[in-house]
């Protein structure tokens, strides 16, 4: 048991959150209230020893240089601390530093709601997000995030960058079902507005690149990824054509590009490189 352990407090713990974990369990543990229980009171003086090494930053450094590698699961787990340590495992059981791994490190957690870990990346590198969404990368981070929390989670990733964000995206999804559930119960022959459900069309669009890519014969060689990329920016296309006018123009463009860097990121190409493909071939009647 380690110091960390008597203060029921992981590795990265912070000066405040050492003081406050001491000051609860000492009060705890006082003999005043523990006189008559001999292992109460050998516990106090653990703890007293403990937080003295620990709110010492010089005796703190010295010790955590005695220590093992880190043990999972944090007992103390936010989003932030969840994805920066599966961030870590990812990297140490990789034999190499790849785009998984910059990805992995310029993405953000927002907020863990139930289950299910939501990140978002940065503008300037939201193109790495693709590497994050194949079969094999995605059950790597699922591994790593059940490690680290102490339960399997999964993760989504979406173009807000607040909590406030998420909420919005959920609402909106929440009420796109509820009007297809109304839409499946009116009676044949009253026509109302076609509704999709699911996460959203982009989003099954984007599950779509990644999952048929992954199924694509000889995708090693740069003539079969070249097909592949006039096959999926054929996808692309139909929803841009089809989702255009049902939601607001800048929202669309926002969704349009997010789908060109995620099928850039899946070939391994410039996202611009991809746009100026997809432009090419709508312009030539082709997709």
């Amino acid at each position: 048991m380690t110091y960390y352990d008597v203060l029921d407090l992981d590795r990265d713990a912070t000066p405040e959150e050492i003081k406050e974990s001491y000051y609860k369990l000492a009060r705890e543990h006082h003999p005043d209230v523990a006189s008559e229980e001999p292992e109460l009171a050998q516990r106090f003086a653990l703890i007293n020893e403990a937080y003295r090494a620990l709110s010492d930053t010089q005796r703190r450094h010295q010790y955590d240089r005695t220590l093992p590698q880190k043990s999972y699961p944090l007992r103390r787990p936010t989003p932030e601390k969840i994805w920066r340590e599966a961030t870590d495992v990812v990297l140490i059981r990789s034999d190499r530093f790849g785009p998984l791994n910059q990805a992995m490190q310029a993405a953000v957690a927002i907020t863990l709601d139930g289950d299910l870990l939501v990140i978002t990346m940065p503008g300037s590198e939201r193109h790495l997000a693709g590497h994050m969404e194949t079969a094999a990368n995605r059950n790597s981070i699922v591994n790593a995030l059940e490690l680290v929390a102490g339960r399997r989670l999964s993760f989504r990733i979406i173009d807000g960058s607040t909590v406030e964000d998420w909420e919005s995206l959920k609402e909106g999804e929440s009420k796109a079902r509820a009007t297809a559930a109304q839409a499946q119960d009116r009676p044949r022959g009253k026509a109302g507005p076609a509704v999709r459900v699911g996460e959203g069309p982009w989003d099954e669009v984007i599950q779509r690149i990644h999952r048929q890519y992954q199924q694509w014969e000889k995708r090693q060689y740069p003539q079969s990824k070249a097909r592949y990329l006039r096959e999926a920016l054929g996808w692309i296309a139909r929803a841009d054509e089809d989702l255009r006018h049902e939601t607001d123009e800048d929202v669309h463009e926002r969704a349009l590009a997010r789908a060109l860097e995620r099928l850039s990121a899946v070939l391994d190409l410039p996202p611009v490189l991809v746009a100026v493909e997809y432009g090419r071939m709508k312009r030539a009647g082709e997709v």
